[in-house]
């Protein structure tokens, strides 16, 4: 079996990006009209791969995952992380994690945050995060905001 390699996201990875976070999005079983409202957005630009860190996790060629994180400030603010829903549990959303989380400790930020979509909280709290809050989102629903501290054995 090949392994799962992470590369840097290029511009003209966007559309293919968007399509992983919309299938992603779509797995958790989000009614078509909230997902084609969500999908209208643009979700990842040329420019967010300018100013952000977005990392794309493929398997023999194949991308498979991404995720977005934003390290002009601190903590860190992991924006996104999507994994094609055949590879949910997989572990491909925790290497694109654990790629974050070692990208933050090699900068010296010692703390990482995001809003964890509902479904995923419990991917967060396995790998170390906490709920700090929450806020309301575009769908009116609570999403709980997490922090992980990034101590060096986070993941082990």
């Amino acid at each position: 079996m090949q392994p799962i390699e992470l590369r840097l996201a290029q511009p003209g990875d966007t559309p293919l990006l968007r399509q992983i976070a919309i299938a992603a999005k779509s797995y958790w079983g989000y009614p078509a009209s909230l997902i084609a409202q969500w999908a209208a957005t643009p979700i990842i630009t040329p420019a967010a791969l300018a100013r952000d860190r977005v990392c794309l996790a493929a398997r023999a060629g194949t991308p498979i995952g991404w995720y977005r994180l934003a390290l002009d400030r601190s903590p860190a603010w992991l924006d996104d992380l999507w994994v094609i829903p055949a590879w949910i549990g997989r572990g491909v959303g925790r290497l694109l994690l654990a790629d974050a989380i070692a990208v933050c400790r090699a900068r010296g930020i010692a703390q990482m945050e995001l809003e964890a979509d509902p479904n995923a909280l419990g991917f967060y709290l396995r790998m170390g995060g906490v709920v700090i809050g929450e806020r309301i989102s575009e769908w009116n629903r609570p999403v709980p905001l997490v922090r992980l501290d990034l101590p060096s054995d986070t993941l082990s």
